[in-house]
C-alpha cells in the first residue's frame, strides 16, 4: 500500500457501532456490585442532619451501565437492575423502605432520561466524536439531574418535611457531577494519535496535583478555584480524550474529598457541610463539563485535520503520479507564458530548454485550446501529444493544461488498421483461390469424363471379343475396374463443384423419402449379402421438399459407407421419422465407430481415418463431404455421432412437405 493510501485510511478512525460488544455476565455482576457499593458509600458519607448524600457516584455508574449494554432489551434489564440495586442499597444503608424505593425509582428514571436525550438525535452513535455530541451529552446530564432533583426533593419533602428546593438543588448537583465524571467512559470514541509524550503527560499530571493540593488544602481558603482550569485545558488540547476523562475523574474526586475534609475555597464557616458540598458539586459540574467539551472539540479538530491532510496528500499525490501531464501556466501582461507548477509526467513530456519562458507549438496549442479551439494533437519529438486547457476560477492570469501522450494509442490504431487491411486482403485472396479451385475442378472433371467414358466403352467391346484369352481378359478387367473407379472419382468432384456453386442440381420438389430409402437399400443388397450384413428399416419419413437425385446420392453414400465399414455378420439400420416440419433419416451401423478427432474431421474433403488407411479400405474421402454439401444445398442438416452401443450414427434432417 502506498503512503497516500495509508494516509487516507488513517484519516478517519475506524467507525464502530455504539453497541459493538455484548456485556458478559460477569460484567453485569461487577457493574451491579459497584452500583450497590457506591450507593451505600453515598449514604454513609451523607451529613448527619441531611437525608441526601453530598455525592452520589452510583448515578454515574448507573448511566455508564446503560451506555455499555448493546440492545434495547438489555437496556431495559439494566434500568430494572439499577432500580432494584439502588433501592436495596438504600435499605441496607438504613433508609426507610419508602424513601429507598423512591430513590431507586428516581435513579432508574435519571439513567433513562440521559439515555433518551443522547439518542434523541436519531444518529444512533452518541460517542464523543464532535462538539455537538459533547453538547448533547451535557444536556442529557442536566436533564437527568433535573429529573432526579425534582423526584428526590419531592420524596424527601413529602416524607420528612424538609424544604424542597435545597434538597432538589443538592441532589441535582451531586448526581450531575457524578455522571459527568464517570459516564464519559461509556462514550469514548476510537483513539487518535497525539503529539504529546508520556513525559509531558506525567509533568502535566504532577502540576495539576500540585495546583489541587495548593487550592484545596485544608489550610488554604483563598478563592483560587479557577487555577486548575488552565492546567486541565493543557491536557484537553494535548492529550488523548481517554487521558483527559480519567484525569478529570481523579481530580474531581480529590477536590471533593479535600473540600469535605475542610479545605478549599468553598469551606465557608457560615455554611453547613451540605451547602459546602453542594457548592463544591456545582464547581465540579463546571470543571468536568469544561474538560469534556474542550477535549471533545479538540478530538473533532484533530480528526478533521487528519482528514484534511490525508485528502490533501491524496489529491496532490494523484496529480503528481497521474499518467496525464498536468501543469499550471501563468500569462504575463505582454502575453508570454511560463510554467509555475507541473507534475512529473508533464515535466517528462515538455521539451526541456532550461528557460523561464514557455513557448513553442505546445504552448501555442494550449493557448488556442484555452481560447475555445478545443483539444489539439501534435507531434513533440518522438511522441504525439493531445493538448487541452481550461481556466482556473478566480485566477485570471493562470490556467491549467492537460497533456496526454497518445503515441502508443496511435501506434496501436495504425497496427490494428494494417492488420485489418491484411486480413481483408487474405480474405479476398482466399475467395479468389476458392473460385479458381472450383473452376479447375469443374473444368478438369468435365475434360476427364469423355476419355474415361471412352476407355470404359472400349473395354466393354474388347470383353465381348471371343478371340481373347483368359490372361488378356484379366487385363481388360483391371483396366475397366480402374477406369470405373476413376470415373466415380470424377463424378464425385463434379458433384462437389455443383454443390459449392449452387448452380447445378435439379428442381426441389416433393420426394418420397421412403421410396428413395428402398431403392438405395436395393442397390446395395448384393454387396451387403456378400458380407452377410443385415439391412433393416424402421419407421417412415414421408415426403420431403428436395432434389430427388441429391437425396438418392445422399442415401447411397451414407449406406455405402455403413456397409463398407461394418464387419461381416453386422447390421445396417435405416430409421425414418417425421415431426412437424422436419423429416429425419438416421443411418446406423455396427462398425468400429469413430473417435472424437475423426468425427471432427469426418466432413472434410479427402479426409480418411488413420485406421482405414492402415486397413487399406478403399475410398477417396469424398463421400461424407458430398453428403454435407448436398444436404446443405437442399436446406437440410447432417450430423455424425457414435452410436450408444458402438458403431456410427448419421442423422439427416430435410424440410418436410406441407
Amino acid at each position: 500500500m502506498s503512503d497516500i493510501a495509508m494516509d487516507a485510511s488513517l484519516a478517519e478512525p475506524t467507525r464502530r457501532s455504539w453497541f459493538s460488544t455484548r456485556l458478559p455476565w460477569w460484567g453485569w455482576a461487577v457493574a451491579l456490585v459497584l452500583i450497590f457499593a457506591a450507593s451505600i458509600l453515598g449514604v454513609e458519607f451523607a451529613p448527619s442532619h441531611s437525608s441526601v448524600a453530598v455525592w452520589w457516584p452510583a448515578a454515574g455508574l448507573s448511566v455508564l451501565l446503560v451506555l455499555v449494554v448493546r440492545t434495547r432489551r438489555e437496556q431495559a434489564w439494566a434500568l430494572g437492575a439499577i432500580l432494584l440495586t439502588t433501592a436495596v442499597a438504600n435499605v441496607v444503608a438504613g433508609r426507610p423502605p419508602a424513601v429507598a424505593a423512591a430513590f431507586g425509582l428516581a435513579n432508574a428514571l435519571e439513567a433513562l432520561v440521559v439515555l433518551a436525550v443522547l439518542l434523541s438525535s436519531g444518529k444512533g452513535d452518541p460517542t464523543l466524536r464532535n462538539l455537538a455530541a459533547a453538547a448533547r451529552f451535557v444536556l442529557a446530564v442536566v436533564c437527568g439531574a433535573i429529573v432526579i432533583g425534582v423526584l428526590a426533593g419531592s420524596t424527601v419533602s413529602a416524607l420528612s418535611g424538609v424544604p424542597f428546593l435545597p434538597t432538589a438543588a443538592l441532589v441535582a448537583a451531586s448526581h450531575a457531577a457524578a455522571v459527568l465524571m464517570i459516564a464519559p467512559f461509556g462514550l469514548l470514541p476510537p483513539p487518535l494519535p497525539v503529539r504529546a509524550t508520556v513525559t509531558e503527560m506525567v509533568v502535566q499530571a504532577a502540576i495539576l496535583a500540585g495546583v489541587i493540593a495548593l487550592v484545596f488544602h485544608p489550610s488554604v481558603h483563598l478563592s483560587l478555584a479557577f487555577v486548575p482550569y488552565p492546567v486541565l485545558a493543557w491536557a484537553s488540547f494535548r492529550f488523548p480524550i481517554r487521558v483527559v476523562v480519567t484525569e478529570t475523574l481523579l481530580a474531581s474526586v480529590t477536590m471533593l474529598g479535600l473540600t469535605i475534609a475542610g479545605g478549599g475555597p468553598y469551606n465557608v464557616e457560615s455554611l453547613d457541610v451540605a451547602l459546602r458540598a453542594g457548592t463544591a458539586e456545582a464547581f465540579l459540574v463546571t470543571f468536568s463539563g469544561f474538560a469534556i467539551v474542550l477535549a471533545t472539540a479538540q478530538y473533532e479538530l484533530r480528526a478533521s485535520n487528519r482528514r484534511l491532510v490525508a485528502t490533501s496528500r491524496l489529491l496532490s499525490g494523484s496529480l503528481v503520479e497521474a499518467a496525464v501531464g498536468l501543469l499550471i501556466a501563468e500569462r504575463s501582461g505582454n502575453g508570454t507564458l511560463r510554467v509555475v507548477w507541473s507534475n512529473r509526467t508533464a515535466a517528462e513530456l515538455l521539451p526541456s530548454d532550461g528557460g523561464a519562458l514557455w513557448d513553442g507549438p505546445i504552448a501555442d496549442a494550449a493557448t488556442a485550446a484555452l481560447a475555445g479551439a478545443g483539444t489539439a494533437t501534435l507531434p513533440s519529438g518522438e511522441r504525439t501529444l493531445t493538448v487541452a486547457a481550461n481556466p482556473i476560477p478566480d485566477e485570471e492570469d493562470r490556467f491549467a493544461v492537460q497533456l496526454v501522450d497518445v503515441t502508443e494509442t496511435l501506434r496501436l490504431q495504425a497496427a490494428t488498421l494494417a492488420a485489418q487491411q491484411a486480413q481483408e486482403a487474405a480474405h479476398s485472396t482466399r475467395i479468389d483461390l476458392e473460385r479458381q479451385r472450383g473452376d479447375f475442378v469443374a473444368t478438369t472433371s468435365h475434360e476427364l469424363r469423355t476419355p474415361i467414358t471412352s476407355i470404359i466403352g472400349f473395354c466393354e467391346l474388347l470383353a465381348d471379343d471371343d478371340s481373347l484369352g483368359s490372361e488378356e481378359r484379366s487385363w481388360i478387367e483391371v483396366i475397366g475396374r480402374n477406369a470405373a473407379r476413376l470415373g466415380s472419382l470424377v463424378e464425385d468432384l463434379l458433384t462437389l463443384s455443383a454443390a459449392d456453386g449452387k448452380a447445378e442440381g435439379g428442381v426441389r420438389q416433393d420426394v418420397d423419402l421412403d421410396q428413395q430409402i428402398g431403392q438405395a437399400l436395393g442397390d446395395l443388397s448384393v454387396v451387403a449379402a456378400k458380407k452377410r450384413i443385415a439391412l433393416r428399416t424402421e419407421g417412415r419419413a414421408g415426403v420431403a421438399v428436395a432434389d430427388a437425385a441429391d437425396v438418392g446420392r445422399i442415401l447411397t453414400n451414407l449406406l455405402s459407407n455403413a456397409v463398407k465399414f461394418t464387419p461381416e455378420g453386422g447390421a445396417v439400420t435405416v430409421s425414418a421419422s417425421a415431426s412437424g416440419t422436419t423429416a429425419t433419416i438416421v443411418v446406423s451401423d455396427t462398425g468400429p465407430g469413430m473417435s472424437e478427432e475423426e468425427l471432427a474431421h469426418a466432413f472434410d474433403r479427402f479426409y480418411r481415418a488413420p485406421g482405414m488407411e492402415r486397413a487399406a479400405v478403399p475410398g477417396t474421402g469424398l463421400g461424407l463431404a458430398i453428403v454435407a454439401a448436398l444436404v446443405e444445398r437442399n436446406q437440410g442438416s447432417v450430423g455424425l455421432a457414435c452410436g450408444p452401443g458402438g458403431g456410427t450414427r448419421a442423422t439427416i434432417e430435410l424440410v418436410r412437405a406441407p
